[in-house]
């Protein structure tokens, strides 16, 4: 009954604008593993493939919505894969009064959870979280990857790119990358560009979900009146973002929550050192290769990393050891083992 090659079909359709214009990390995670997977020769993979070209082996879903119950209607003998790149912390600090309908949200989760064969944990910490939701279904941890072929160092994009935003050669460029939302901290790195006006602060990305975005009021009151060395390019197509990672000496990414960001781990592709706030997700998957910080001390890293070329050149790295940990290709080999599994193929 079945193929030579297990027939998959990854499914993404966003149910909220997104920052970046080809989609958020969630997406970005999606296609990239699509890229892998479709290299590969046990493996028939569609993206967003239609329901007529089923039945489907397994069906791999990265986002939530009606979508799910459609191809649950027609696809009724297929394994369902769920990655679950949001839970309800997510929602804190992205989301106007989401602190309101946490538990709400959380039910609206396990609608789709708890209908897998198998959910993803994207971290360690994430298991621990959808078990405490109260997710049923078995739960695997298998991190986001980077696709080191677009992510890399290119000392003439470096160049060309801060040629285009009149940015000294000797200038150190801090970046991040990411929605304009109170839960990214991008209240913090606008408060850092503030008391440190000596260093440039980049910051890829928009305001996700309008007037609904968590602390868009102080948010929108930044970007009318940034400071003079605080740069906001805008939303950036996935594929045109190397040339900001290029530009840049450090990867400053404040985010207050995060399940496993794609930004740390195309950062890290290219080998920028990490200053990340000092969270209980990052140390299992990341320690000990990135420098962490909090409210209190992030002024005081930057600085260090700024001024010390020889620490910047050891957390790089530092940096490249995580890319190379998560390379997208080692994530295809253990989803695909996931998929075998649940066939009865292992």
């Amino acid at each position: 009954m079945m193929n030579t090659k297990i027939k998959v079909n990854i499914i993404f359709k966003p149910g909220i604008p997104s920052a970046r214009t080809k989609g958020g990390g969630d997406q970005t995670a999606c296609k990239m593993l699509y890229e892998a997977l479709k290299k590969r020769n046990d493996i028939e993979v569609y993206y967003n493939g239609p329901i007529k070209e089923g039945p489907y082996d397994i069906l791999h879903f990265h986002s939530l919505g009606d979508v799910f119950f459609k191809y649950l209607k027609k696809e009724n003998k297929s394994k369902i894969v769920f990655t679950a790149h949001v839970i309800a912390d997510t929602m804190l600090g992205s989301a106007l009064l989401a602190e309101k309908w946490k538990g709400l949200f959380s039910q609206y989760l396990l609608l789709f959870y708890n209908q897998a064969d198998v959910v993803i944990a994207v971290s360690p910490l994430e298991v621990e979280k959808l078990k405490e939701m109260g997710v049923k279904t078995k739960i695997v941890f298998i991190p986001n990857g980077v696709d080191l072929s677009l992510f890399k160092k290119d000392e003439n994009l470096r160049r060309k790119t801060r040629e285009e935003f009149n940015i000294k050669e000797d200038d150190i460029v801090l970046l991040s990358v990411g929605h304009m939302i109170k839960r990214k901290g991008f209240d913090t790195f606008a408060k850092m560009a503030e008391r440190l006006p000596q260093y440039k602060f980049v910051w890829v990305g928009g305001i996700p979900f309008s007037f609904l975005s968590g602390g868009y009021s102080e948010i929108k009151k930044i970007i009318k009146n940034p400071p003079e060395n605080l740069i906001l390019p805008g939303p950036c197509p996935h594929d045109e973002l190397n040339k900001f990672y290029n530009m840049a000496d450090i990867f400053f990414f404040p985010s207050r929550q995060e399940n496993f960001s794609i930004a740390v781990l195309e950062a890290s592709a290219v080998g920028l050192p990490l200053l990340l706030r000092d969270l209980e997700e990052y140390k299992e998957p990341l320690s000990p290769y990135y420098m962490s910080g909090t409210e209190e001390t992030f002024q005081e890293k930057i600085q260090l990393l700024a001024e010390n070329k020889d620490l910047r050149e050891e957390y790089s790295k530092k940096a490249l050891k995580i890319a190379e940990k998560y390379n997208i290709e080692r994530v295809a080999d253990e989803t695909v083992k996931v998929y075998k599994e649940i066939l009865n193929l292992s």
